[in-house]
């Protein structure tokens, strides 16, 4: 199995799953620089919901909405740097 390590202060946000709008949310972890994301508990019952959610859940980290999805989209186009 290959790792990447994510680091000691990592950025990272909230945001949603982005499945049918009218249909329950996951919320997930994304962290700069690192594809993917990571799956939590939370759920809303749709996108509105959850974008408030993570809206306010980002505001505590100092991280407006323009910047969390940004770091989104990131997360699906960045490339991971791999070791063994």
């Amino acid at each position: 199995m290959t790792l990447q390590p994510i680091g000691a202060n990592p950025t990272y946000a909230f945001c949603p799953a982005y499945d049918f709008a009218d249909e329950p949310q996951e919320i997930r972890i994304v962290f700069l620089g690192h594809p993917g994301y990571i799956s939590t508990s939370l759920t809303t019952s749709n996108l509105e919901e959850a974008e408030t959610l993570c809206d306010h859940l980002n505001a505590r980290l100092g991280i407006s909405r323009d910047i969390w999805t940004a770091l989104m989209t990131a997360s699906m186009e960045a490339q991971p740097l791999l070791f063994n």
